[in-house]
C-alpha cells in the first residue's frame, strides 16, 4: 500500500469512525490494528506492542499518576473557597474584583491540579454561585471561569506537557517550565479584559457590600495564611524542577509527599479522602491511558508504513514558505481542537507535525508551548469544547448557547496571545533556557 493510499485509508477510516459516535481510544486503536495486521500479518501486533512497550517504559510518564493524586488530594482539602475569598479581599476596590480574583484563583488551581477539568469544576462549584450572590453578569463570569480553568494546560504541573514530551521528545522539564509565562499573560489578559468591560459598563459588575471594602489589613493579611498550603506544594514542584534537583517524575513524587504532610498539619487529612483520591487517580488514569494506548497503536503503524515521511514531504513541497506552512498546521490543530481529544491530538499530531516544523528551522521548544497553547483553545471552541462541557456538568441549568457566547471573548484573546507569541516568540522561551 502507498503512503499516500495509507494516509487516506487510516484517516479516513478515522473520520468515518468517530463521526458515527465510536470512542476515540477504540478508533485510533482499531484502526491501527486492522491497518498493522494487512500490511505485516501477525507479526504486525509484535511491532505495535514493541513500540507502545518503549513509550510507556519512558520514565516521565510516572509523572502523570503522582501530579494527578496530588490534585485529587488538595481539591478534596477545601482550599478553594479559603483561597477566592483571600483574593477577593484584595481586589474587592477593583471593577470586576471577583473575577478578576477568580482568575488569579484559577492560575493557582492550574498550579495544584494540572487537569483542566479539575480547575473548572472547583470554579464552578465554589466560586460561580458567589459571582450569582453579589449580581455579577453571567456570561462573564462564565467565560472567565472556563478561560481561567484552561490555563491548567499550561501552568506547571500541566499533564499535557508531560504527553507532548515524551511523543515528540522534547525536554518535559523545559516545557513544563515554559508554560508559567504565557499562562500568566494569558491571565493578565483575561484580567485586564474583565476590569475594562467591567468599567465601560459597572452593571456587569455592581459594588461589594460595604463590610467588604473595609477589612482591616491584618484581617487581609491572616486570610492570605490560606495560601501557604499550595505555595509550598507549587515552589517544592516547579523550584525542583527549575534548579535540576529533581525530573519532573521526582517532583511529583515530591508534591504529594509535600501535599499529604501539609494537609495533614492543617489537620484536612483523613483516610477516607486519601481512598477516595486514589480511586479517582486510576479512574482518570484509565481514560488518559486508554486515549495513550489508542493514539500509540495508530500512529505507531502509521510511522512504519511511511505515512509520517508522506505527510513530510507532502507539506514541505507546498509553495507556502515556513511561514504559510507554520500557519496551515496552526489552523489544523484548530480545527482538531474543536472536535477531538485534546490527549488524543497531542498523541496523534505531534510525532507527524514536530518533524516538518524542525525541518523548516523554527525552535522545536517553542512550537511545542505554542502547541499547547492552542490545545487551550480548543477547551473553548464549538461544538465540543471540551470546557462547556465541564461547566455544564456541575452547572445543568446552563445552556450550550450560553456557554459558547461566554466563552467567545476569551476565545479571542487566547489568539491574540497566540499571535504575541508568535510575533515575540522569544517570550515564549527566554525561561526555559534557565532549566539545569
Amino acid at each position: 500500500m502507498s503512503p499516500s493510499i495509507l494516509s487516506l485509508v487510516m484517516f479516513g477510516s478515522f473520520f468515518v469512525l468517530l463521526l458515527l459516535g465510536v470512542p476515540m481510544a477504540w478508533v485510533t486503536a482499531g484502526v491501527g490494528l486492522v491497518v498493522s495486521l494487512y500490511l505485516y500479518g501477525l507479526s504486525g501486533i509484535d511491532l505495535l506492542m514493541i513500540r507502545i512497550w518503549d513509550s510507556m517504559m519512558n520514565f516521565n510518564l510516572m509523572a502523570i499518576p503522582l501530579f494527578v493524586f496530588m490534585g485529587n488530594l488538595l481539591q478534596k482539602s477545601g482550599a478553594g473557597k479559603d483561597l477566592f475569598r483571600a483574593f477577593y479581599i484584595w481586589t474587592a476596590r477593583i471593577r470586576g474584583g471577583m473575577i478578576v480574583a477568580a482568575i488569579a484563583l484559577s492560575a493557582l488551581l492550574g498550579a495544584m491540579l494540572g487537569t483542566v477539568g479539575a480547575s473548572i469544576t472547583i470554579l464552578g462549584l465554589a466560586v460561580l454561585p458567589l459571582l450569582e450572590e453579589y449580581k455579577y453578569d453571567k456570561r462573564l463570569s462564565c467565560g472567565a471561569i472556563m478561560a481561567g480553568g484552561g490555563l491548567a494546560v499550561l501552568i506547571p504541573p500541566s499533564m499535557m506537557f508531560i504527553i507532548y514530551g515524551v511523543v515528540a521528545g522534547e525536554s518535559v522539564a523545559k516545557l513544563l517550565i515554559g508554560g508559567i509565562v504565557p499562562g500568566l499573560i494569558l491571565a493578565g489578559l483575561y484580567a485586564s479584559y474583565t476590569m475594562v468591560r467591567c468599567y465601560m459598563n459597572p452593571d456587569l459588575a455592581p459594588l461589594p457590600p460595604k463590610e467588604l471594602l473595609e477589612v482591616p489589613l491584618s484581617e487581609k493579611l491572616r486570610l492570605l495564611k490560606t495560601a501557604w498550603v499550595p505555595l509550598v506544594i507549587i515552589m517544592g514542584v516547579t523550584g525542583t524542577i527549575f534548579i535540576g534537583l529533581a525530573t519532573p517524575t521526582e517532583a511529583g513524587a515530591l508534591g504529594v509527599i509535600g501535599t499529604l504532610l501539609c494537609t495533614l498539619l492543617r489537620r484536612e487529612l483523613t483516610w477516607e479522602k486519601v481512598i477516595q483520591s486514589t480511586f479517582e487517580t486510576f479512574k482518570t488514569l484509565g481514560i488518559i491511558m486508554w486515549v495513550v494506548f489508542g493514539a500509540m497503536m495508530f500512529i505507531s503503524t502509521f510511522t512504519l508504513a511511511g505515512g509520517s515521511s508522506f505527510v513530510k514531504d507532502l507539506f514541505l513541497g507546498l509553495p507556502l514558505g515556513r511561514w504559510g506552512i507554520y500557519l496551515l498546521i496552526t489552523g489544523i490543530l484548530i480545527f482538531f481542537g474543536m472536535v477531538f481529544d485534546v490527549i488524543g491530538i497531542v498523541v496523534l499530531c505531534a510525532p507527524i507535525f514536530v518533524p516538518i516544523i524542525k525541518t523548516l528551522g523554527f525552535d522545536p521548544l517553542w512550537f511545542g508551548l505554542q502547541f499547547n497553547i492552542l490545545l487551550q483553545v480548543g477547551y473553548l471552541s464549538p461544538p465540543f469544547g471540551y470546557g462547556m462541557f465541564y461547566l455544564k456538568a456541575v452547572r445543568p441549568d446552563l445552556s450550550l448557547t450560553e456557554l459558547y457566547k461566554a466563552g467567545f471573548p476569551f476565545l479571542i484573546l487566547q489568539l491574540v496571545g497566540f499571535t504575541l507569541f508568535t510575533i515575540m516568540p522569544d517570550l515564549l522561551t527566554w525561561l526555559p533556557k534557565f532549566v539545569k
